[in-house]
């Protein structure tokens, strides 16, 4: 069987194996996976990153021609958000959508995109299967009329999440943190992702904060860009992690990350993130108004972190590569 994969992308140096970027994690896998047993074609069609506007829409019109010409080999083709509204479906073949969110809310050019994910719920019905992460996206096409829907939800390596004490220790020596305060870790330095918010309502608890990421932040914290092994040993040492995301997550790997790690989470809940922390008995914030006094009451209470840090690497600790082989592989055999 062959498989070919749409990407729509703005990275001019895409790579196509980069297991921890985001978003991008969950396809990774999953091509690995299928590459291991089918052939797969990824086809990266590139829809511009210029900022002049008339620069940007010239990019774009070369963007939407490619999707109008493409002509599928494969039996099943597998596309991401954009190509499900701009390149065609072919009834002679299978297609999958993957859907990890969307919003279309705060962007640059907010008319488009809410043009555009009208667009999407119109056209993902095309669909043999949509693949989304958790039961909330699952429930928002359902209503928009999509019947095909298969919850399927990130895969991680636990054995990525084990260290040893000396490994903490030198680690937390290095990043120059004080020993004895605790450690919050106020998420990837993005708007989008309320650490601002967050750090103006906590900023007098005597902690210390600490934010990751590409984007400088002008802030008293400890911000660090870090690999992804370094990032996972800086979740293992906080004592709490804070995902107050302000748009609808398809899931958070950051909160299903630091439950792995044993750190417990406190989060807005918003969108697939909500399923993850109440199934993992961590908490839900849905006001930056109500934060101060949850993470004030929670850093003092050593019982409730660690009923938090066994509760939420439970539930988190089952889904494994194995569970996201197996899906996925049921999942094409029902499509046969």
């Amino acid at each position: 069987m062959r498989i070919e994969w749409l990407i729509s992308g703005t990275q001019t140096n895409w790579v196509e194996e980069n297991y921890q970027d985001g978003g991008y994690v969950y396809d990774t896998y999953l091509r690995k996976i299928l590459r291991s047993m089918y052939d797969v074609n990824v086809t990266y069609l590139w829809r511009g990153n210029q900022k002049s506007k008339i620069k940007r829409a010239f990019q774009f019109g070369k963007y939407l021609f490619k999707n109008a010409v493409i002509r599928y080999k494969g039996d099943i083709v597998v596309r991401d958000v954009f190509s499900t509204v701009f390149a065609p479906f072919d009834r002679k073949r299978k297609h999958i959508v993957i859907l990890q969110h969307i919003d279309a809310s705060g962007r640059q050019y907010d008319w488009f995109y809410k043009a555009w994910t009208k667009q999407f719920f119109k056209r993902v019905s095309l669909a043999s299967k949509v693949v989304v992460v958790s039961e909330y996206w699952k429930g928002i096409l359902e209503r928009a009329g999509c019947s095909n829907v298969t919850v399927i939800r990130n895969p991680f390596e636990l054995n990525l999440f084990d260290f040893s004490q000396h490994d903490l220790s030198d680690f937390h020596r290095n990043l120059g943190i004080p020993e004895g305060k605790p450690v919050i870790y106020l998420g990837n330095a993005r708007p989008e992702k309320g650490y601002l918010e967050s750090y103006e309502v906590l900023k007098n608890i005597d902690a210390i904060f600490v934010t990751t990421g590409k984007n400088k932040v002008d802030l008293p914290v400890l911000h660090k860009f870090l690999s992804y092994d370094d990032y996972l040993k800086l979740l293992k040492i906080s004592t709490l992690v804070i995902t107050m995301s302000k748009f609808n997550e398809g899931w958070c790997r950051t909160a299903h990350e630091a439950m792995l790690c044993g750190t417990p989470v406190i989060g807005s809940g918003k969108g697939g993130m909500r399923e993850l922390l109440e199934r993992g008995n961590q908490i839900i914030c849905d006001s930056f108004d109500k934060l101060g006094p949850l993470v004030t009451d929670l850093i003092s209470d050593e019982k409730k972190l660690e009923d938090m840090a066994i509760q939420g690497k439970k539930f988190a600790s089952q889904f494994t590569l194995d569970y996201f082989k197996k899906s996925w592989i049921d999942l094409l055999a029902s499509l046969s």
